[in-house]
Parts: C-alpha cells; structure tokens; sequence
C-alpha cells in the first residue's frame, strides 16, 4: 500500500469464520478472548493488532480469516 494511504478494518472475515464454527462475538466475550470495549472499537473500523493476534491464535487461522484492510478513498 501506499505510504499515507488511510485504510479501515473490516471484520467481515471474522464473522464468517465465526459462523462456520458456531461462534459468535458474544461467545468470544464470555470466554474472555475481547473485552466489550474491543468489540466496540473493532465495530467502529479500528485494527488491533495485538486483538488479531490473539483471535488468530484461538481460533487457530490466519490474520486473513479474521480482518480484511479496506483503503479509505481521499478527496
């Protein structure tokens, strides 16, 4: 990419593959792998790496199972 290119985060990717193993994100918030808060901040666009690391990590997938980067087009 581009340098100054803004990009947003999707996480498409991380429903599917939810869904596909009868999960939800309430599940992963019981469970205690994301807080409330990075449910909120993950629904708002924004890349944690350290939260897709650990989603990778439990579910055992790649960082292309769980977020996709969508750059945001400039005026």
């Amino acid at each position: 990419m581009a340098q100054n290119t803004e990009v947003t985060a999707s996480y498409n990717p991380l429903y599917e593959t939810l869904k596909k193993r009868n999960l939800t994100m309430s599940d992963l918030v019981q469970r205690g792998i994301l807080s409330p808060t990075q449910v909120l901040r993950m629904s708002s666009g924004f890349a944690m790496s350290q939260v897709i690391a650990g989603l990778c990590d439990y579910l055992e997938c790649s960082e292309e199972d769980i977020v996709e980067y969508i750059p945001i087009p400039k005026e």
